[in-house]
């Protein structure tokens, strides 16, 4: 474990040992848990029952979470789908990448990342994307740093 996340929690933990893990959310207890930190991404969403919901609805469309926990509470999540079309073939759609400020740079993002990668490997998809809104160059770095590629523009009409 990133030695950093040692230091920091040593002082509430006298071991310096983190359980860390990632799994995909099944229960709206598991739904609930991932609220504060989706909202520090998607902060149009205000309302906890509202995103429970929406989250549910989308699962039903094949939308699936990832929850990093460290020592049981989500320090990251990762919104995925996987597709399969003409211009692709089958791939990993990552849709929300976000990890709560209070974790950030302790190497986390990279484990949900790498998890991602190897869920979509495991999947047999032929490539991972992830669509980055202009503003966000920290996330631009980090994406890079993975090996990301910008391979296309996203246009977009609003209809609405």
């Amino acid at each position: 474990m990133d030695q950093r996340i040692a230091e920091q929690n040593a002082a509430q933990n006298t071991s310096g040992q983190h359980t860390i893990e990632i799994t995909l959310a099944k229960t709206d207890a598991d739904i609930a848990d991932s609220y504060a930190v989706v909202k520090e991404l998607r902060t149009h969403m205000t309302d906890a029952d509202a995103y429970a919901a929406q989250i549910r609805r989308q699962m039903e469309d094949g939308y699936n979470m990832a929850l990093l926990r460290i020592d049981g509470e989500v320090a990251g999540c990762g919104g995925f789908r996987v597709h399969e079309t003409l211009s692709r073939g089958r791939y990993m759609y990552v849709e929300d990448l976000v990890t709560s400020p209070k974790h950030r740079s302790f190497g986390l993002g990279d484990k949900l990342f790498d998890w991602l990668a190897a869920q979509a490997r495991e999947k047999g998809c032929a490539q991972m994307e992830i669509i980055s809104g202009v503003q966000r160059g920290d996330a631009h770095r980090f994406y890079h740093r993975k090996r990301m590629t910008v391979k296309a523009f996203q246009l977009v009409l609003p209809l609405a």
